[in-house]
């Protein structure tokens, strides 16, 4: 009876031994949930929109009518460094869009200086927009001139910005309060 058990019983440590590092592993592990690709003042460039664990750089809050998309890309997937990364803010209501916000920080936080679409001349083309329960779908485009903004507090200006084209493609998740 004992060599009976004995192939099973190390059958199963060693199953679950192999499940171990893997279920470890996994909500530490990066998940790019969409991208931002295109180019910023005249250099091709790539963000990642990434995921990890309960973490997410794409989401949203539906209140009523009104749908607010928030998506964070990083140069790097696993390194999310506020530097050089470009934020999309979207607002829609009724499913079009109201307002949106592009930030690109050139320094160590969110605070300026940053390139800014506020006081500047960009627009947005939202292709596709698809909610299904908790996840939104949405691809599209930003194009135009990103104004510079160089200390909190002052408006950006327009003359000091830099070209962006870049396309975005991404699922994001609902935040629930």
């Amino acid at each position: 009876m004992k060599s009976k058990r004995a192939p099973w019983a190390w059958l199963g440590a060693w199953a679950l031994l192999a499940v171990i590092p893997v279920a470890a592993s996994t909500p530490d592990e990066p998940e790019i949930s969409g991208s931002m690709v295109g180019l910023l003042d005249g250099e091709e460039r790539e963000w990642f929109i990434v995921s990890q664990g309960t973490d997410s750089n794409a989401t949203f809050v539906e209140l009523g009518d009104q749908v607010t998309i928030d998506l964070v890309g990083f140069v790097e997937p696993d390194d999310w460094q506020v530097r050089d990364s470009l934020s999309l803010s979207i607002t829609l209501v009724e499913g079009e869009v109201t307002s949106f916000d592009v930030l690109h920080p050139i320094g160590a936080t969110a605070m300026p200086p940053v390139f800014t679409s506020d006081n500047a001349s960009v627009q947005l083309n939202l292709k596709a927009f698809d909610l299904q329960g908790s996840k939104v779908h949405l691809t599209g485009r930003v194009e135009g001139t990103l104004a510079l903004q160089k200390e909190l507090g002052e408006d950006a200006i327009a003359d000091e910005g830099i070209d962006i084209s870049v396309k975005f493609d991404a699922e994001a998740s609902r935040i629930e309060y």
